[in-house]
């Protein structure tokens, strides 16, 4: 049965290794386009800086990179950790005030 779960652990190792890699190469070599990420069209369509894609971007990736070390910290652990409520509710806060933004914006465009 260890052997099973050593082979296992390998093969998902080799698998989000590899779907990172595939990720970064096509980063940069053009075929995942970030220019456009933290821009919008306002009211008038002009592509503008969108402080609501740039607030929630940086709230997901401080909740990735610390669930990332939670993991790395916590490698002989048996289950995932678990997140704490405050980071929950930042995160899912900062996702609703940025579709409560959008909705706002679809729904009352000028």
């Amino acid at each position: 049965m260890s052997g099973l779960l050593t082979a296992v652990r390998w093969e998902m190792a080799l698998l989000l290794t590899s779907l990172f890699l595939a990720v970064v190469y096509k980063t940069f070599t053009g075929g995942i386009r970030l220019s456009g990420l933290l821009t919008a069209r306002d009211s008038r369509g002009n592509l503008s800086f969108s402080p609501g894609r740039a607030q929630m971007l940086m709230a997901t990736m401080v909740t990735a990179v610390y669930y990332l070390l939670q993991v790395i910290d916590n490698r002989s652990s048996d289950s995932l950790p678990s997140l704490p409520n405050t980071l929950v509710g930042i995160v899912g806060g900062s996702h609703a005030v940025y579709l409560g933004a959008k909705a706002w914006s679809l729904l009352y465009k000028r």
